[in-house]
């Protein structure tokens, strides 16, 4: 083999159903990229679509025509039961040559290896390719011996994908590397990016293509950056010594009480910012057959009234599915309080109905709570602004929330949120997730715009393209430090790009 042959790789889209996603516009990236690159032959590693949509795999197959490409099936591919083996059977074993070198792709959707692809494994030589989704680590136990021994035996080089990060390591002699993926919610470490195989008769090597935005661009975004207080005196001092313009009030949690004496230190902020001023509104309650919370509720809306508020921030009631069918005497009584809400602020004043998530004990059935999803929170939405008679009511689209929100999140994933929601937002709160033992927690300070839970690729590019409203931007982190440690860490990436 005289010369290098080039291969593209992609992974881990997560595309949804829809052709306007973010999702689905890197992946169009990449296919411009490749074949301005001349590239013929394209791998996947897998998590084509978010949840097993059959059309969002008919998007990825029209984008991927003119190329000879090969695929495997990741573990969100197969979420859904009902479309599972549609997309299934549509993937063939991939097996094809490069001069002397056989290249061999492994479906690994459940995290297994299966017996027939071992037989066919069993097969391979010292210099061939060994394609799969899942990381070695991530298999179940037996495949994950079964491939670890494997590698150590016959050295090979592994691609895979399934950690939205990169990985370049050895067994022994066998070379693993993974991928970051395209996916803009979830790529780790950067902007998304796909990668080129460049093989010949003694190596194998890769790079990547990563696909940036202009940084003109996202510096314009931290002009609307503000602060979702916690300690609200603390926070609005904060705010007014180093001029943070969009400040949120909370005048939630059980303890709440309006503070007078905070007025003269917003005065001063406002004095100082000219700054916008949202409170969030607490949470009303249904269970057992009575609303709760409605003294608290009109004390913080007497609040906002009182402090001139530009923006309101209200919850979906927190009642459950089952309890609220949609025009029921229960949606309408806790509808007359959001309506009451919304004609007692001034007309100049933002109302917004932010998306509340899924909790870990929660289960996806009628007893899980309302406001999980893009449809219910526009039902919630159009039915306040249907008694008003106007379209005084927006959305305000909480980013962490439709990450952290149980397998609701890969239906409905963040840029699906930007697409059906953009248009309607009044702010944005924005968070990192983490992972902890107990499973996913929010309102973290975002240490990397890029990762590990959320990437914010995706907003920088809604954003831009005008896909979601500019409109202030919260950042709903616990404390005052986790603000300034989100503003550095945007600095930092402001200066690498």
């Amino acid at each position: 083999m005289a010369v290098k042959t080039r291969i593209g790789i992609i992974c881990d889209m997560h595309l949804p159903d829809d052709e306007r996603s973010p999702q689905y516009i890197f992946l169009q990236y990449a296919v411009e990229q490749m074949k301005k690159d001349g590239v013929n032959t394209v791998i996947c590693l897998g998590d084509i679509t978010s949840y097993g949509e059959v059309g969002a795999w008919n998007l990825y197959c029209d984008a991927l025509k003119d190329f000879k490409h090969y695929e495997v099936l990741g573990n969100s591919d197969v979420r859904d039961a009902a479309t599972r083996y549609n997309i299934a059977d549509s993937v063939e074993n991939a097996d094809f040559c490069v001069g002397e070198r056989q290249v061999i792709g492994i479906n690994t959707p459940d995290g297994e290896i299966t017996a027939i692809d071992r037989e066919r494994l069993e097969k391979i030589k010292a210099g061939d390719i060994v394609f799969l989704h899942h990381y070695i680590q991530s298999l179940k136990e037996e495949s994950r011996t079964w491939l670890s021994e494997l590698a150590e035996r016959v050295p090979i080089t592994i691609l895979h994908g399934h950690g939205h990060r990169h990985f370049d390591y050895y067994i022994k002699d066998t070379h693993v590397l993974g991928m970051r993926g395209l996916d803009p919610d979830k790529a780790i470490g950067d902007f998304p990016c796909m990668n080129y195989l460049e093989i010949s008769e003694n190596q194998v090597d890769i790079s990547e293509v990563v696909f940036s935005l202009p940084k003109k661009d996202i510096e314009k975004i931290s002009e609307f950056f503000g602060i979702s207080c916690v300690d609200n005196a603390k926070d609005v001092a904060y705010a007014t010594e180093y001029s943070v313009k969009y400040v949120e009030l909370r005048c939630n949690g059980s303890t709440w009480k309006p503070d007078m004496t905070l007025l003269p230190t917003l005065e001063a902020w406002r004095k100082k910012t000219k700054g916008y001023l949202s409170v969030h509104m607490p949470n009303l309650y249904y269970m057992d057959g009575e609303i709760s919370g409605t003294e608290q509720w009109m004390e913080a809306l007497n609040y906002a009234i009182l402090v001139k508020a530009d923006g309101l921030t209200i919850h979906p009631p927190k009642v459950r599915l089952s309890d609220m069918p949609k025009g029921g005497d229960v949606w309408k009584e806790l509808l007359a309080l959001y309506v009451y809400a919304a004609k007692s602020v001034p007309r100049t004043t933002k109302v917004g109905i932010e998306n509340l998530h899924k909790s870990r004990k929660e289960h996806l059935d009628e007893y899980r709570k309302f406001g999980y999803t893009p449809e219910e929170v526009s039902s919630w939405i159009e039915a306040i602004n249907a008694e008003l008679g106007e379209e005084r009511v927006g959305h305000v689209l909480d980013v962490g929330h439709a990450r952290n929100n149980g397998a609701l999140s890969q239906k409905y994933p963040i840029s699906k949120w930007y697409s059906i929601m953009g248009q309607k937002t009044t702010a944005y709160h924005i968070h990192q997730v983490l992972r902890i033992p107990e499973g996913l927690k929010n309102h973290n300070a975002i240490e990397s715009w890029f990762g590990p839970m959320i990437n914010y690729t995706s907003f920088f590019y809604a954003w831009h393209h005008n896909m979601i409203n500019h409109v202030p931007i919260f950042l709903e982190v616990k404390g005052c430090e986790n603000h300034a440690k989100s503003m550095e860490a945007f600095k930092s990436f402001m200066k690498k790009i």
